[in-house]
């Protein structure tokens, strides 16, 4: 990996970027890439977002790029075009029925999110954040519980616990078809084993009819592991450093527009 500019013939034949959003798009203020709507204009190269945000709190950075394009939310939980959910991969209610009884019985507060609704159970600061960014998007439901919950489609369950490697443990072991994983930092996610960045990246390229040759990736975490399995990946300087080893370029940091500057640099 390197942050140098690389050899034109390998990615002369671009035609697409998909991009993160918090530490890699994002500044630390959660303000775009100062660079990167400018540069997108000039290099004349569409860019999507692959994220584990939910839908509500993308759309003003869609409507700031311009992007007409589908883009995936919920660390590939769901893909929208405009408004319209054009795929869904809810949790299997009955493992997630097993799951939130263990969260409950951990007293690990927790936010289960529908496409509409975000369901509260419980308070930790961390989450409180969360919920405060998603006031007057969705509807908030606090002090939920699990019978509401599970009568739902749910496509992500997020978490923070001082002791959650030891409750993911727990959950992952009642579980065929649902997964919990570290997705940055302290925060912790339950999906369907379906439904992460890379396996909706790839349902997004069919959809789009590209090559996976022809897209370049930018993420800084954990949840990223997987689109850089499908397409090669530009790892920020801020990355987790195991997210650095499996990408095949490197780049200056979100809060030093590393999106925008390699973008301008090698494309």
């Amino acid at each position: 990996m390197n942050t140098d500019k690389v050899p034109d013939t390998k990615l002369k034949g671009i035609k697409l970027i998909v991009a993160d959003l918090d530490g890699t798009i994002l500044r630390d203020d959660k303000s775009l890439d100062r660079n990167i709507k400018s540069v997108l204009i000039e290099k004349n190269v569409p860019l999507t977002f692959v994220s584990g945000r939910n839908a509500h709190i993308i759309q003003d950075y869609l409507k700031e790029l311009d992007i007409t394009l589908p883009y995936i939310t919920n660390n590939g939980a769901n893909m929208f075009l405009g408004n319209t959910c054009i795929y869904e991969c809810p949790i299997d209610s009955k493992e997630l029925a097993d799951c939130l009884h263990i969260l409950v019985k951990n007293e690990v507060a927790f936010l289960a999110y529908t496409n509409e609704t975000i369901y509260s159970v419980g308070y930790q600061e961390g989450l409180d954040g969360f919920k405060k960014r998603l006031i007057g998007k969705c509807e908030i439901i606090d002090d939920a519980n699990i019978e509401d919950i599970v009568s739902e489609s749910i496509f992500k369950v997020v978490m923070i616990h001082p002791d959650m490697e030891r409750v993911k443990d727990q959950l992952n072991s009642v579980c065929d078809k649902t997964v919990c994983m570290q997705s940055e930092g302290i925060i912790y996610t339950l999906t369907s084993k379906d439904s992460t960045k890379g396996k909706t990246l790839k349902k997004l390229l069919e959809y789009l009819d590209i090559d996976s040759s022809s897209v370049l990736a930018f993420g800084d975490n954990y949840n990223d592991i997987s689109m850089f399995e499908v397409v090669d990946g530009v790892a920020m300087e801020n990355a987790q450093d195991h997210l650095k080893e499996v990408a095949k370029y490197s780049t200056k940091s979100n809060e030093e527009d590393g999106v925008s500057y390699f973008i301008q640099k090698n494309l």
